[in-house]
């Protein structure tokens, strides 16, 4: 009876042992996730940001105007200028999903490999 006492007792200390260790790995992964999606929502709001000053300036053109000609011609200067600020941004956006990916890539293969170690050192010990 003892026995079963004392391997029920090892047991849960290693289970309490694995629990600690899953959580402190999930904390350092979610500040790290937290710190990622407050990066692509800041660039997410200056993305709305740029649209919002486009859209403004392309309806005050209309009052800068003197002829149709010139409020054309400035329409398309102002949508060409926006065009090079969506092209900026979209090369920032895929930088940010490149290193976001790679992230995750070099975080999966470390999980499986200490998942496999452990599966191994288990295996041995049983």
């Amino acid at each position: 009876m003892i026995d079963i006492q004392k391997q029920f007792s090892e047991q849960l200390d290693q289970f309490t042992q694995y629990q600690k260790e899953a959580v402190e790995k999930l904390q350092a992964k979610s500040a790290a996730g937290v710190d990622g999606w407050e990066k692509l929502a800041r660039f997410n709001l200056g993305v709305m940001n740029d649209v919002v000053d486009f859209t403004v300036e392309q309806a005050r053109l209309a009052t800068k105007a003197a002829e149709p000609e010139e409020f054309f011609n400035k329409q398309i200067d102002n949508a060409s200028a926006f065009a090079k600020v969506v092209e900026g941004r979209t090369k920032e956006y895929i930088d940010m999903l490149s290193v976001a990916a790679s992230t995750a890539s070099e975080e999966l293969q470390v999980a499986t490999k200490e998942n496999v170690v452990k599966a191994v050192k288990t295996k041995k010990s049983a």
